[in-house]
């Protein structure tokens, strides 16, 4: 294994950036990633800040093709106005699903931004985003494939009861979108999907498996499912060779959470696990760390000193995928003595048997 210093120099050394790429942005507690072949790039989801904006004016993106909102929370959506109302960059389509249970500013500013593009210009609209959706959602050579939710589950919206599903709350109904890059799947963006959620997309058949899975809600809680046993399917279905934990930290309660780790490790013990930000559960909030790891990226937690793995780009090369950070730089940071208790290095537990399974808890919910 390389030390810090060695893995620093093959960073900065390391090769020219690929013009086909996902880049998952460190935006602390929060989604964003940006999609992209050469200058045409697709952003999904846009959390609050300026560092989805600073990486659309580092790769130089004028014409945003296609703007994903999975859902309402401010987390994700919260940086949308902006975007949208930026007199710099010209949107095609923008698209999420109504959500009549959110009466909050942010969910207002959106829907305003919206209303006040279209009349501005550069804006080719808004539409709804499921999985019957009819037009192919393309940004360049890449392909971005909706797995949930369906349109009927899409159509309904969040609720408290309804006749097919029972309750559906937003994360249940968050869009997940799988990222092809010359058709060879990608990233998995799974969004704050729960329990519920999975089991709706497997009873629909669609497909999940990516080498890269952006996990879910940050690593919290699923719902009222067991969170070992859910992590555990989803890693499964996936399949990764890396999963993405998009956190601030710092935050309390800390993400990841403890048993969603241990279903990921024992999903998929050999794949590498990344935190955008240093969890609580790995590092005294007091002791800040050094960047010297990071690529060259905006990043949230470079300005905090909370960074782990920080922005992280996947490309699609001739080679295969490359990912920056480099995986060994990451993991020598994280093994060099730089992080106190890693989370993800913390012994595999052995499983057990859920008190709530992801199965019954649709059941449970009235679905």
């Amino acid at each position: 294994m390389t030390d810090l210093n060695t893995s620093t120099e093959l960073l900065l050394s390391r090769q020219p950036e690929a013009d086909l790429a996902v880049t998952v942005l460190d935006v602390g507690h929060g989604n964003s990633a940006v999609v992209r072949d050469g200058s045409i790039c697709a952003v999904i989801d846009a959390a609050p800040g300026d560092i989805v904006q600073r990486e659309l004016d580092r790769i130089g993106c004028k014409h945003i093709e296609h703007l994903i909102i999975s859902h309402s929370d401010q987390d994700h959506a919260g940086g949308g106005p902006q975007i949208l109302l930026d007199p710099l960059r010209t949107v095609g389509t923008a698209w999420f699903n109504t959500d009549a249970m959110k009466n909050t500013r942010i969910w207002e500013r959106l829907i305003r931004a919206v209303h006040t593009r279209h009349r501005s210009g550069g804006f080719g609209g808004h539409q709804m985003l499921h999985t019957e959706t009819s037009q192919t959602l393309h940004c360049g050579r890449a392909r971005l494939e909706v797995c949930h939710p369906s349109f009927l589950m899409a159509a309904t919206g969040p609720t408290e009861t309804s006749p097919t599903f029972g309750k559906l709350a937003t994360n249940t109904v968050s869009i997940v979108v799988r990222v092809h890059l010359e058709e060879e799947p990608a990233v998995l963006f799974a969004a704050d999907m729960d329990a519920v959620a999975l089991q709706h997309i497997q009873e629909n058949g669609h497909q999940l498996s990516a080498p890269v899975l952006v996990f879910p809600h940050h690593g919290g809680l699923p719902g009222n499912a067991d969170p070992q046993s859910f992590a555990k399917e989803l890693t499964e279905l996936v399949a990764p060779r890396l999963v993405i934990f998009s956190i601030r930290g710092g935050l309390r309660p800390a993400n990841p959470n403890r048993e969603i780790m241990e279903g990921v490790r024992l999903a998929a013990p050999d794949a590498h696990i990344a935190c955008t930000q240093l969890s609580v559960h790995c590092h005294e909030e007091s002791q800040l760390v050094t960047d010297r790891h990071l690529a060259v990226l905006p990043a949230a937690g470079r300005k905090s000193g909370r960074s782990c793995a920080g922005s992280v780009t996947v490309a699609r090369v001739e080679a295969g995928l490359r990912f920056d950070p480099p995986l060994e730089t990451h993991r020598s940071f994280v093994d060099g003595g730089s992080v106190t208790s890693p989370l993800c290095r913390l012994p595999i537990p052995g499983p057990r048997k859920a008190p709530n399974s992801v199965g019954r808890e649709k059941a449970a919910d009235g679905a």
